[in-house]
């Protein structure tokens, strides 16, 4: 009953945010980017809230009670990404004054690369909204014993209504609760988790050595992981919107820096808790189920309701900021461009908010028949993210890129990492011992190498720059 009550307060608190920020949203603009006024701390843990989501949580302790201390890589292949492109791609997008990621695609490529983009983006975003769902409905399954569908559907319905209301204003604040209800369950939960376990001592003994070696998964996966962090850092709506709303571009820096250097206490907690699942739960038939059964039959009944909430607050911070991008990128990409040209603010409001409640219907579809949560989030990533990685850093950094060689590039970097996922990869020789997630943009990088540039100098115009 505490559970169900900790659980319902926090919830309502979630829905009431919503609410009061919708009186503060006038226009599209305001619903997608606040206004571009976001501070410093509101965009800082913002962002961290919508990264430590359900699929880092519940997937990489999943991940960790299968391989032991290696799982970790799962969340500690982000910290790079987060440092670097905090200081390089993260102020380059801020200086540049856009709307969306696909909107630079069109200034450097024409307007084919930005609908393509926009459409693997919006399928992709989709996608993690589902697996956040997921996460979500085997969660209170495991924890409350309400049936997983009927958490599903509750989840979404409370994701839906306060980010309908406020938009991106709804979901930052949220986040902000998410944030330290969140970092919250995990500081603790980590020292009850282990002392259950019988401390590292208890871990040792238990566990086989090879769940104490960082090596277990060898190099090019975990490597791997680290790209799929830069593709998704550099080009997903989700985080790039934190960027664009911000006030300045150092504040859009610092909230990326500040991500980073929190996945470490994050990631390695998350490594510890699924490592004490395998010491406590042996023998789970899917590792997805390890957190949510050391929740249930370790943690003590306050701890278990905090942990809970939790685990709701890392899902719909996730699934609404996804949800927001959605948004954006529809109204903006594809809304507006067709068939909005000339029409009013308010309607573009409008359609903003109608948007969110028909991408959560997909997303909740998704999620009853999702895979893996692990394997959806690469697949989601190689279908968007790293398609579009190369031709949007050469937009940024690369004047002689051909005009003509942006949709060709975003096509093969698309298709090849698919045909390399489902063919190629461990099944090939030679060509078959590069990722997926490496094959992919070095198929995008090719056809921007082999496509000449017109003679004349650099194609495209230089986005002006707006402070």
């Amino acid at each position: 009953m505490l559970d169900l009550a900790v659980l319902v307060a926090f919830l309502a608190l979630l829905v009431a945010i919503g609410r009061y920020t919708a009186a503060r949203v006038h226009s599209a603009e305001d619903y997608h980017l606040c206004g571009r006024r976001l501070r410093r701390l509101p965009v800082a843990l913002s962002l961290a809230a919508t990264e430590f989501n359900g699929s880092g949580l519940v997937g990489g302790a999943g991940l960790a009670y299968t391989v032991g201390v290696a799982g970790s890589f799962w969340n500690f292949a982000a910290v790079p990404a987060w440092l670097v492109l905090g200081a390089t791609v993260a102020v380059a997008f801020r200086r540049l004054g856009l709307y969306t990621m696909p909107e630079l695609l069109e200034r450097r490529y024409g307007p084919g690369a930005r609908r393509l983009a926009s459409a693997s983006q919006l399928a992709s975003g989709v996608l993690f909204v589902g697996v956040q769902i997921l996460v979500s409905g085997l969660v209170l399954s495991a924890l409350l014993g309400v049936p997983r569908e009927a958490a599903m559907v509750t989840i979404t319905a409370v994701c839906v209504v306060y980010t309908f209301a406020g938009g991106l204003l709804a979901v930052v604040w949220t986040d902000v609760a998410c944030f330290f209800v969140l970092m919250t369950a995990v500081v603790v939960g980590v020292p009850v988790a282990l002392s259950a376990a019988g401390g590292w001592g208890g871990m040792l003994a238990a566990l086989p050595a090879g769940h104490f070696d960082f090596g277990s998964l060898g190099v090019a996966e975990p490597v791997a992981w680290v790209a799929l962090c830069f593709y998704s850092y550099a080009t997903d709506q989700a985080y790039l919107q934190r960027v664009f709303a911000a006030e300045r571009p150092e504040i859009a820096r610092f909230a990326y820096s500040f991500t980073g250097v929190n996945y470490l206490i994050f990631g390695g907690a998350v490594a510890l808790l699924g490592m004490a699942a395998a010491v406590l739960h042996p023998g789970l038939a899917h590792d997805d189920q390890a957190l949510p059964a050391l929740v249930a039959d370790v943690f003590p009944p306050g701890v278990r309701s905090v942990f809970l909430a939790g685990l709701i607050a890392a899902t719909l911070s996730t699934a609404s900021s996804y949800l927001s991008a959605a948004s954006s990128l529809f109204v903006k990409d594809v809304w507006e461009p067709l068939l909005a040209r000339g029409r009013r603010e308010s309607d573009l409001l409008r359609v903003s908010r109608l948007a969110t409640p028909v991408f959560a219907l997909v997303a909740l579809a998704f999620a009853l028949g999702a895979p893996r949560i692990v394997d959806a989030v690469v697949l989601s990533v190689l279908v968007s993210h790293a398609a579009v990685f190369v031709p949007l850093m050469a937009a940024l950094y690369w004047p002689g890129a051909a005009r003509a060689a942006g949709v060709w590039s975003i096509l093969a970097g698309a298709a090849g990492g698919l045909v390399s996922h489902a063919f190629l990869h461990a099944k090939v020789p030679i060509v078959g011992a590069v990722h997926p997630l490496f094959f992919g943009p070095l198929c995008a990088l090719a056809v921007l190498l082999l496509v000449p540039a017109r003679q004349g100098g650099p194609e495209g115009l230089e986005p002006k720059e707006v402070e």
